[in-house]
This record gives structure tokens, C-alpha cells and sequence, in this order.
């Protein structure tokens, strides 16, 4: 499920080459994919493990309306999609979710063990969960951080402008900011399913950075300028409630459990990560 976008496909690609049959799903008629309209019981006939990507994307001004989505997208698809795994010889479900699980807490390091958080975003996150762990079978919960990568819809919009020399911090810049590069998203997520692990997996590089030295980072690579800031009230005049709990949210969160089962990451560092994103 979330086949058709950037990092359903950079995953389907990835099995792919590893020897993997992936089989993926569309709400419309399509050739070698399998139809389904997220808002019925799914046929899932042959398949041992469903990986579901499947949301609408929270980065936009957040209104009633655009929150019914989210978890329309979310917890109501999987609560569908875990009744067809009743019915079916599916074993392992790795099932989206984010490290918006945890609210925001400032410069307190978060790992797996620790609590959800009070606003918006965690409430969903945690709907989110529960609705795949009522699937009964080896479940894992991929809290993901921003993922960079050349597709990708934060690449996309600050690649440009940092380019131009027009980036700059968001808010104070003080806020705590969990990423990870596209190959480690990918590279954690098999490591998912092909190991035991089960439960909440925070897909995020080991180095935390603050939006400031993202900031000073991303235009030191580039060798731009990085001055123009975004104020905090334009941003939440732009975005509403998703200006405080996306982007200024503060969130220094860990790896653990990857880091506890061997997983390697590639770009545990975001000078590398972006070197190579910009090569």
C-alpha cells in the first residue's frame, strides 16, 4: 500500500533487485498491480508479508477538513487492511507511522520505550498503531523521521531554495529535527522484514540535528548563504496547527532498536547524507 509514491517505489525497486516478487496495490485498473480502494476488505490471497506506506501527506496547512484525511488514510485503511490479513497466510505487516508519535520534548533524547505524546499528531500516530497491531501477526511500526531524497516532497522544497541561496532556519532553529537518507529508509525497512523485530522502529539517522545546523549544513554543501529565516508566525499563518507540530515540534529521537539489532547505516552522518544528495 502507498506503492505508486517516491518511497513505495524506491522500496519496490530495492526487492526487487534483491530477488523479492513484490505485488503492488492501486485504486485504479493496473497492469501487474492488484485493486484496491482502501475503503473495503483487500484481497490478499498469496502474499506473506504486506508493507503499507499508504497516508495523506501531512506537510500542508492543516484544516478540518485535511485532518479527517489524515486519518481517514491512515487508521480507517488499516483497520480494512488488517481485516484481510485475518483471512489470509500474510505472517508480517510493517505498518507506517512517525516519529510525530511522541509530540515534542524538547532536548530530551526519545527512544522506542518512550511515551506518546498530548497533541494532534501523536493522537494519530497512535490510532495508527493500534489499528495494525489488532492484525495478531509480527508487526512492526516505522516512526520515520524526515526522509531525504531526491524525490522526495521536503527534498523538493528546500533543495531550491537553498540552491538560490534563499534558505535559512525555520522559527528560532533551536527545534530538534529527525531525518534519514532515502537509502537508509529503505535499507531499515527490509532490515524489518527480514528480521524478527517487532513493534515501534524509529527510522531516523543516529546524528540529531537542530533545524539551525541543518540549516548551516545544507548551505555549507551547497556553498550558499543561508540567512533569509522563516519566521515562526508566517509559518503558522501558512500551515496552522502543522507549523507547531511538524516543523517546530522538537525532536531529538534515537534509533535504538536498529542500532540494538546491527542494522548499519550508510549516512549516519547529515554531511554525507547531503553530499551525497547534492553530487
Amino acid at each position: 500500500m502507498g506503492a505508486s509514491g517516491w518511497l513505495g517505489r524506491a522500496l519496490s525497486e530495492t526487492l526487487k533487485k534483491k530477488g523479492a516478487e513484490v505485488i503492488p496495490f492501486s485504486r485504479s485498473r493496473r497492469e501487474g498491480w492488484r485493486q484496491w480502494d482502501g475503503c473495503s476488505v483487500p484481497d490478499l490471497s498469496g502474499l506473506d508479508a504486506i508493507v503499507n506506506l499508504a497516508g495523506e501527506p501531512v506537510d500542508q496547512r492543516w484544516t478540518s477538513k485535511s485532518k479527517k484525511k489524515f486519518h481517514t488514510s491512515r487508521v480507517d485503511l488499516t483497520q480494512f487492511l488488517v481485516e484481510g490479513i485475518a483471512d489470509s497466510e500474510v505472517h508480517t505487516l510493517l505498518n507506517s507511522s512517525g516519529v510525530g508519535f511522541y509530540g515534542t520534548c524538547q532536548d530530551r533524547e526519545l527512544t522506542e520505550k518512550d511515551a506518546v505524546g498530548s497533541n494532534f499528531l501523536a493522537k494519530l500516530c497512535l490510532d495508527w498503531e493500534k489499528a495494525a497491531s489488532e492484525a495478531k501477526i509480527r508487526s512492526v511500526f516505522l516512526r520515520t523521521g524526515v526522509v531525504l531524497g531526491k524525490d522526495g516532497r521536503a527534498w523538493k522544497k528546500m533543495e531550491p531554495l537553498f540552491r538560490l541561496g534563499l534558505g535559512g532556519r525555520l522559527g528560532h532553529g533551536q527545534q530538534w529535527m529527525p531525518w534519514i537518507h532515502l537509502h537508509d529508509e529503505v535499507a531499515a525497512m527490509i532490515h524489518c522484514l527480514e528480521s524478527d523485530l517487532a513493534g515501534p522502529v524509529n527510522l531516523v539517522a543516529p546524528e540529531s540535528v537542530r533545524n539551525v545546523d541543518f540549516t548551516r549544513e545544507f548551505a555549507s554543501v551547497l556553498k550558499r548563504p543561508a540567512f533569509i529565516p522563516a519566521p515562526e508566525f508566517m509559518l503558522n499563518l501558512l500551515l496552522g496547527d502543522f507549523a507547531q507540530e511538524g516543523l517546530m515540534a522538537s525532536l531529538r529521537v534515537v534509533p535504538q532498536v536498529l542500532l540494538d539489532s546491527g542494522f548499519e547505516f550508510q549516512y549516519p552522518d547529515l554531511r554525507s547524507a547531503l553530499e551525497d544528495l547534492t553530487s
